[in-house]
Parts: C-alpha cells; structure tokens; sequence
C-alpha cells in the first residue's frame, strides 16, 4: 500500500515538472544572438560574461569603462561602447536596437536586417548589400534631441520619427537625426514681436511725403492754368476790357 502511493506521488510530480518545463518553453522569449566580447556589461542589471545570451526585449548596459560584442548571426552584429544602454527586439535577421544612451555600431551584410532606433529617428541601410555605421546619443539628453550618425561602410537611410522624411547618408559622411534647424533660419521664419503673422506692414513714411507732394503740385498747377484762363477769356470779351487800337478809326 505504501509503495503503491509512493509510485503514484512520483508520477503526479514527473507530470507537473514535464508541464512547468513546456509552459516555460511556450513563453520563453526567441534567442536573438550571443555575447562574444563582454567587459563590464550587464543584462537586467546582472552582469553576463563572454558566451552569454541575450533574448529579444533584453536591455543591455555597459558601465564607463566597458564594452561589449554581440553577434546575431553571420551577417550581423552590435558592437556596444562603454556608458551604454540599448534594448534588443526582433529576430536574428531582423532586429531593431533601440539606444537610449551612449554609442553603438551596427555591421549588417546580406539579406540580414538591422537597424538602430532613438526616440527621433530610425537608421538603416539603404542598400541590399547592407552597410557599417555608428549612431551616438549624449547621456541625459532630452527626448528632443539629436543623434550623430556616420555611415562608415555604405550608405545608410535617417527616417524621421516626427515627419517621416527620409535623407540618404553617404559612405564616409555623419549627420544629425533629426536634422538640426540652424537659429538663424529659425529666427527668420519667426514673425516680429510687434507683427502678427499674415499682418501687412504699414506703409512707409517716405510714400506718405511723396503723395502729398504729388498732390500740392497738382493744385498749384490747377490754380495757374486757371488764371492763365481768366486773363485770355478778359481781353477777348466784348464790353469793355483794354484800350483800343491806335490803328482802329
């Protein structure tokens, strides 16, 4: 009788076992690559030495002197700076590394996808053939503020989150993304304090003068031309204007 339930309470905890371990299987998160270089680096706050795994939504941080390398597959790596912070999403051949602080560089050839975020922008490679390039964020920078960008091997494609605009950066070439408005530019398109946009200036005073000028000139010119008249209509009338002709009889 004893052994019989023995044999029964191993069997109920096998089973439960066998269902814990498929459960954690169903809900386990896809591994996206390995861990090949690790210097101070830590995943969830726990560090992880060289060999590690990181699995899809991992957050990975190195501290101000570390550094760390991550391959996904042949075609595609990371390779994160020290003071860094980037979350990892996707799939081996096609992921997306959302950076936070710090600098990354993204090496992606073939038909592999991989593409760095920040809260501004998405960059990419713009041709099949894929292409190298590094993306830095300032630490403590504001949700506004720009990433640099240097496209070190190919060229690679700056999607602005905000517009959706597309620019293409040339091999060798860094820019901002988002792009930065120069003051000066900003500054013009800016109304004046003192005038509402669409607001027609006023005139100047300098057309005020000139139009009262014009018209003193016509009056002036009006009041001669009609004295000329008085004066000829006077010595042609009949009664009894000038005196009369030394030739008339």
């Amino acid at each position: 009788m004893l052994e019989s339930i023995r044999r029964s309470w191993f069997t109920s905890f096998a089973c439960s076992l066998c269902l814990s371990a498929a459960g954690g299987a169903q809900n386990a998160k896809p591994a996206l690559g390995q861990i090949v270089r690790s210097s101070l680096a830590s995943l969830g706050g726990i560090q992880i030495p060289s060999g590690g795994t990181v699995v899809s939504g991992d957050t990975l941080t190195t501290a101000k002197a570390g550094g760390a390398l991550v391959k996904f597959s042949a075609t595609s790596q990371l390779d994160v700076s020290a003071d860094t912070s980037v979350t990892l999403n996707g799939t081996p051949t096609h992921l997306v590394a959302k950076l936070g602080q710090g600098t990354v560089t993204a090496t992606v050839q073939g038909s592999s996808y991989l593409a760095v975020e920040t809260s501004g922008c998405r960059i990419e490679p713009s041709e099949p053939a894929g292409a190298s390039y590094s993306v830095t964020l300032p630490a403590g920078a504001s949700a506004s503020a720009s990433a640099t960008v240097t496209a070190s091997h190919g060229s690679v494609s700056l999607v602005e989150t905000a517009t959706g605009a597309h620019r293409l950066l040339p091999e060798g070439q860094s820019s901002a993304c988002p792009a930065v408005v120069p003051a000066a530019r900003r500054e013009e398109a800016a109304p004046a304090p003192s005038q509402s946009a669409g607001q027609a200036p006023p005139a100047s005073p300098a057309a005020h003068g000139g139009s009262n000028t014009t018209l003193l000139l016509l009056l002036v010119g009006g009041g001669a031309a009609a004295g000329i008249g008085a004066a000829a209509a006077g010595g042609h009338g009949g009664g009894g204007g000038g005196p009369a002709s030394p030739s008339s009889p």
